[in-house]
């Protein structure tokens, strides 16, 4: 089964970077994979290339809008700490490929991309269960052994079910 998606593409000169999938995407077709923050923080640098973001709007756009119902968490997050990762990943030959300028006092910006675009992707979805596989045992509960073994156990649902039946026999008397 194959299934097509289409995903939103950053193009620069020497690297295609899918926010969607979480990638780096070389010129010579090897992938990076990126974290989902690692991810976030650069989409949202690409989002507003060009422009000078400063720290704390940085900082809410990547990781507040992650889970907008965790409102104590948001504070673990260390935006330096994720950029040193991230300008790792983004090197190649000695040269950033995306390059995060810092600008003291103000925030930081990325140039604008060569393109954006969409694109195709297709995968191939291997299904769970093939033809030739036998399905796996059942692993059985020690509970639902008994129900279905226990002789004691079919006795004593046989009595409370007669219980039952003489109290409602009983009650109408």
């Amino acid at each position: 089964m194959t299934t097509k998606a289409l995903t939103r593409c950053y193009r620069f000169e020497t690297v295609d970077f899918e926010p969607d999938l979480r990638l780096l995407v070389w010129q010579d077709n090897t992938e990076t994979e990126l974290t989902v923050h690692e991810s976030r923080l650069l989409e949202t640098l690409c989002y507003f290339a060009g422009e000078v973001i400063c720290a704390q709007s940085l900082f809410d756009k990547t990781f507040t809008q992650l889970d907008p119902y965790d409102n104590e968490n948001n504070n673990h997050f260390d935006l330096n700490t994720l950029l040193i990762s991230l300008t790792k990943k983004l090197e190649n030959n000695g040269s950033m490929s995306i390059p995060i300028e810092v600008i003291p006092n103000f925030g930081f910006r990325v140039p604008l991309p060569d393109k954006t675009c969409r694109l195709v992707h297709t995968f191939n979805k291997q299904p769970r269960l093939s033809v030739d596989s036998a399905p796996e045992q059942k692993l059985e509960s020690a509970t639902e052994h008994i129900v279905k073994y226990s002789l004691l156990h079919k006795i004593s649902v046989l009595l409370l079910a007669a219980a039952g039946v003489a109290i409602v026999i009983v009650s109408n008397f």
